[in-house]
């Protein structure tokens, strides 16, 4: 007799196996469903696309791999990308013709055709200009710039295109050069155009664009500045020239080609009362200026006569602080490495100047031996202009430069 355990056992097994096999039907007939459901899929994704594309009359496609007789179920068609037509064309615009004529064809179609082009290049855009054959640099020995101004009222902009520069010193053929360009008296920073090849008459291809108010083009000016830069990439300067601004002619649309002469400095005695050498030296947070007399040479006086330097920081016409450097006795060449500290404010650095006289403070025979002005636009012009603006943009150098001395009433703020 089968006892009541095993019998409970028999059913278990009997649940068991009963809820194995429907559990089996569930899975085939989920899976069925899903096949049959992407099946359906399919059959419409073909009915939207049919196998055999329709195109229109003004294409001519070209099918890779594919037979008479049509695509298989499970193929997507294949079309090789169009070429385009390597016969000549006449002329751009017939081909720009052709082109709107086949985009008008191929419009509506999700099939790709015929070749068209689907636009044009212009070669002049990737052409370097070259130099109209006829130029050639003036008549003369006396260096020279030339350059483009032009003054677009509308934006108030001022477009600058250094052009040539010509009879540079000998020593330039083999060395390459630049043009710096700076607007004065409020813009300090200065832009830089390169010469496309080396040479005593070099060429250049930059265009500068400067913000100027038309209530301030009449008081600004443009500085340019050549220089040559040898192997060591040493700047050396060649020469400057300066354009006032008013000088412009605003009714020219085209705007106007301007030639100068760069005032050069051979590095010799540049005035007959001799020259003074000095470094400059301006820090912004301690808001001083430094002012070191070094020596001077060529001076008109004898040897045992005492000389001194007097060195007075003026604020527009008020004089703020004058100090002297002590006497010394060298004759045309004395030597004075004299320091002298300035308190000035960054503000006044456009409103002040420098004033540097030499006396000769023999008791019979006093007088005053020559005398130079270093300052920003408001009162100076050329190299004293350029040692100031070199100063405000190097403040951890002390700039070193040589000025020729003039008389006082030479040296006046120039109007």
């Amino acid at each position: 007799m089968i006892s009541l355990c095993h019998l409970t056992v028999m059913v278990w097994a009997v649940v068991g196996g009963v809820a194995a096999g429907v559990l089996f039907l569930l899975l085939i007939g989920a899976a069925a469903y899903f096949l049959f459901k992407r099946r359906y899929v399919q059959g419409q994704y073909r009915d939207l696309f049919p196998c055999i594309p329709i195109l229109p009359a003004c294409t001519s496609p070209v099918l890779v791999g594919v037979n008479s007789s049509g695509y298989r179920p499970g193929d997507i068609p294949f079309f090789l990308p169009p070429r385009h037509s390597t016969r000549p064309h006449d002329s751009l615009e017939e081909e720009e013709e052709e082109g709107q004529q086949a985009m008008a064809c191929h419009r509506g179609s999700l099939s790709i055709g015929a070749s068209f082009p689907l636009g044009c290049l212009r070669p002049d855009l990737y052409r370097i200009p070259e130099e109209p054959g006829d130029w050639a640099p003036p008549c003369g020995s006396t260096p020279r710039l030339q350059f483009s101004v032009q003054y677009r009222q509308d934006r108030e902009e001022l477009l600058v295109s250094p052009l040539h520069a010509t009879s540079l010193p000998p020593h330039c053929r083999s060395s390459a050069a630049l043009v710096k360009l700076q607007l004065l008296p409020d813009d300090r920073r200065r832009r830089q155009a390169k010469a496309r090849r080396k040479g005593r008459n070099p060429q250049f291809n930059d265009s500068f664009i400067f913000q100027v108010s038309s209530k301030s083009l009449a008081q600004a000016a443009l500085s340019l500045s050549v220089f040559s830069v040898d192997r060591q990439k040493k700047h050396q300067l060649e020469g400057r020239a300066l354009f006032p601004l008013r000088e412009l002619d605003l009714e020219g649309a085209e705007g106007m080609v301007v030639w100068r002469d760069l005032e050069t400095d051979n590095g010799q005695f540049g005035s007959q009362h001799g020259d003074l050498q000095v470094s400059l030296n301006y820090s912004v947070p301690l808001q001083r200026l430094t002012v070191v007399v070094l020596r001077a040479r060529g001076l008109q006086t004898s040897s045992d006569a005492g000389v001194c330097v007097q060195v007075t920081l003026q604020l527009h016409t008020q004089v703020v602080k004058s100090k002297k450097s002590a006497v010394v006795r060298g004759g045309a060449n004395p030597t004075f490495n004299k320091r002298l500290i300035f308190r000035l404010r960054p503000p006044q650095l456009d409103e002040s100047c420098l004033c540097l006289e030499l006396l000769q403070t023999t008791p019979g025979d006093p007088r005053s031996l020559g005398q130079v002005v270093i300052g920003p636009f408001m009162y100076a012009r050329g190299r004293e202009l350029d040692h100031w603006d070199e100063m405000v943009n190097k403040p951890q150098e002390l700039v070193k430069q040589w000025h020729c001395l003039g008389r006082v009433s030479e040296s006046q703020v120039p109007p």
